[in-house]
C-alpha cells in the first residue's frame, strides 16, 4: 500500500500450521464460501483467513434444491478460479456427494481438488466412514470432518435443523469428532449444533473446530457469502445478513436499462474513434455492391 502500511491480506494464515496458531493466541478465524475468482480477490483483500469452497454453490449460484447436485467436476473448476483470485489464501475445498464413498475413490477425489487449488478438503461424515479419513490422511491429505447438520443428506435425514440437541445426538457427535480427530482429520467443521456441543468437542480435541451455527465457543466460524450479502430469502437462525447487496444490484440494472432507453448509453466518450476519415469510399462501396 502506498502509506507504507500492511495490507489485509500480509497476516492472513497460509497453513494449516497457521491456523493453529491463531487457535492456540485466542484468535478467532473468519471463514466465507467463495465460488469465483472476483469474489476471492475481495475476500483476500478484506483479510479473510479461510475462503471455502462449497458445494453450496450448487443452490446459491447454480438454483438446484440441495447441495448433493455439485459434481466434482464443477467444484474443480471453481477451486481453480478462487486459488487463482487468491494465491496466498488458505483454500478449504468441499468433496461433493457421491465422490467419496470408498477409500480409493475418496483419495483420488482429494488429489483433483488439491490439483486444483486447495490447501485442504472437507468431507461430511459420521463413524462410519472412519476409514475414509484415515485413508485421507494416511495419504497426506489435509482434510476437515464435518459434523452436526450435514447438507448432502437433508433429503435422506429429515431436512434441516440442528443436531445435538439431546443428550443422545450430543454425545455421539462428541464421540464421533474425538474419532475423527483420531482418524487423522486436521480440523473439525460443527454445524447447527448447540455452543455447549462445541465447548465439550473443543475440550476432548487439539486442532482448530470451526462452526457454522454452532456457538461462540468455536476457534473460527463460516457463513455462505450469499447469505452475508442478503441473496437469500429464508436464511437460517444462526445467520446474519451484514449487507444488502441485491438492492445495489437492482438499481444497477435498472439505471442501465433506463441509460439505454433513453439513448443516454453509450455516449459519445464510450466510442472509439477512425483513425482516418472513410471519405467516399464507403458508400460508392455501399453503391456498387450487387443486389441481392
Amino acid at each position: 500500500m502506498s502509506d507504507g502500511s500492511k495490507s489485509s491480506t500480509d497476516n492472513v494464515p497460509k497453513t494449516l500450521d497457521d491456523l493453529n496458531a491463531m487457535r492456540r493466541a485466542g484468535k478467532p478465524i473468519a471463514m466465507l464460501t467463495c465460488y469465483d475468482f472476483p469474489t476471492a480477490r475481495l475476500l483476500a483483500q478484506a483479510g479473510v483467513h479461510i475462503l471455502l469452497v462449497g458445494d453450496s454453490a450448487a443452490m446459491t449460484v447454480l438454483g438446484q434444491d440441495s447441495t448433493a447436485t455439485a459434481t466434482l467436476d464443477y467444484m474443480c473448476l471453481i477451486t481453480q478460479a478462487v486459488r487463482r483470485g487468491a494465491l496466498g489464501s488458505f483454500v478449504l475445498a468441499d468433496m461433493p456427494a457421491g465422490s467419496y464413498e470408498v477409500s480409493e475413490q475418496a483419495i483420488a477425489t482429494a488429489g483433483r481438488l488439491r490439483a486444483a487449488g486447495a490447501d485442504a478438503v472437507k468431507l461430511e461424515v459420521d463413524r462410519s466412514q472412519m476409514h475414509i479419513v484415515e485413508a485421507l490422511a494416511g495419504a497426506g491429505f489435509v482434510l476437515c470432518a464435518h459434523l452436526g447438520l450435514l447438507p448432502q443428506r437433508v433429503k435422506t435425514e429429515g431436512g434441516y435443523r440442528a443436531y445435538g440437541r439431546t443428550r443422545s445426538e450430543a454425545m455421539e457427535i462428541i464421540e464421533t469428532a474425538v474419532a475423527m480427530r483420531r482418524a487423522g482429520a486436521a480440523m473439525l467443521l460443527l454445524e447447527a449444533v448447540p455452543d455447549a456441543v462445541s465447548e465439550a468437542v473443543i475440550s476432548q480435541v487439539d486442532c482448530v473446530v470451526l462452526g457454522c451455527g454452532a456457538g461462540k465457543s468455536c476457534h473460527g466460524h463460516v457463513l455462505v457469502w450469499h447469505d452475508v450479502l442478503g441473496f437469500t430469502a429464508k436464511p437460517a437462525k444462526f445467520v446474519e445478513t451484514f449487507a444488502d447487496v441485491p438492492a445495489v444490484m437492482l438499481q444497477a440494472a435498472q439505471r442501465y436499462v433506463a441509460a439505454v432507453m433513453q439513448r443516454q448509453y453509450p455516449a459519445a466518450k464510450h466510442e472509439y474513434s477512425m483513425k482516418e476519415p472513410l471519405g467516399e469510399s464507403w458508400s460508392q462501396l455501399i453503391a456498387n455492391k450487387p443486389k441481392r
